[in-house]
C-alpha cells in the first residue's frame, strides 16, 4: 500500500522527509500525479525538479501526462 513505507529499491535522500512524503500522498489521485502537479509541488516545496522522479519512485506515485521535465 502506498505511503506505508518508502520503497527499499530507491535510495532515500535526506531531504525526503515524512512530511514531504505525506504532502505528496495527500495531493495524489489513485497513486498518480500529473506532470503539472509534480512541477507545482516541486516549486512550492523548494525541490529541484530533477529530484522528483526518484521521490515519486520512493513514495510509489506514478507520473501521468509526462512532459519529460523530470529526468
Amino acid at each position: 500500500m502506498m505511503g506505508d513505507s518508502m520503497s527499499s529499491d530507491v535510495q532515500r535522500e535526506e531531504w525526503m522527509t515524512k512530511e514531504l512524503e505525506q504532502k505528496l500522498i495527500d495531493i495524489s489521485k489513485e497513486n498518480s500525479l500529473t506532470c503539472t502537479e509534480i512541477q507545482k509541488f516541486a516549486s512550492e516545496n523548494g525541490i529541484d525538479i530533477s529530484k522528483m522522479k526518484s521521490f515519486l519512485d520512493a513514495v510509489g506515485i506514478s507520473p501521468v501526462n509526462c512532459q519529460g521535465v523530470c529526468p
